[in-house]
């Protein structure tokens, strides 16, 4: 790269070599090998720069990453039904929830930013909705919970008035 931009400044003082006397050329050369370095230390400040910025970026992505954690509720809802809700935060908010109702695995559902609810976990077979106040810190406090099997005419309720079974939880989060 440096020779390709010394390489027209060259040229240029080979050019005025040619027409003019020695004095000017010297002159001539060393005004454009002047510039040539500074455009040259210009270029690589730049790319410099570009570069630490881009790895903050990147260090600061992958230490938000790194900052998970998981914490899990055992619920009692209506009708007996136990579940068992194992949610993943990033910083205080949460990200993502598995559940556990009686037998039944149902992983993968993710919040969605843009459901009406406070707290919304979805994916395209079951909605699980959290408390307003949802979060890290209150995660073993919120009770209003409901879970629902997404129908393609309606939707069936699986769960709903859930309340925290408190030792359940303390036992699973030591």
């Amino acid at each position: 790269m440096k020779l390709m931009k010394f390489a027209p400044a060259l040229a240029a003082a080979l050019v005025l070599s040619a027409c003019s006397t020695a004095s000017d050329v010297v002159s001539s050369t060393t005004n454009a090998v002047s510039k040539t370095t500074d455009a040259v230390v210009d270029g690589v400040s730049q790319a410099a720069t570009t570069v630490k910025d881009g790895v903050s970026g990147a260090v600061k992505t992958v230490t938000d990453k790194f900052d998970t954690t998981t914490k899990s509720v055992v619920y009692l809802c209506q009708n007996n039904t136990l579940v068992t809700a194992t949610y993943g935060f990033e910083g205080e908010k949460a990200k993502s929830v598995n559940l556990t109702v009686g037998k039944k695995i149902i992983k993968g559902l993710a919040v969605n930013e843009k459901a009406p609810n406070p707290v919304t976990f979805e994916s395209k077979t079951h909605r699980w909705n959290a408390d307003e106040a949802f979060s890290l810190k209150t995660f073993d406090k919120s009770e209003s919970v409901m879970l629902t099997q997404l129908g393609k005419k309606t939707d069936t309720i699986l769960a709903k008035n859930c309340r925290i079974d408190e030792a359940a939880t303390a036992k699973l989060n030591k």
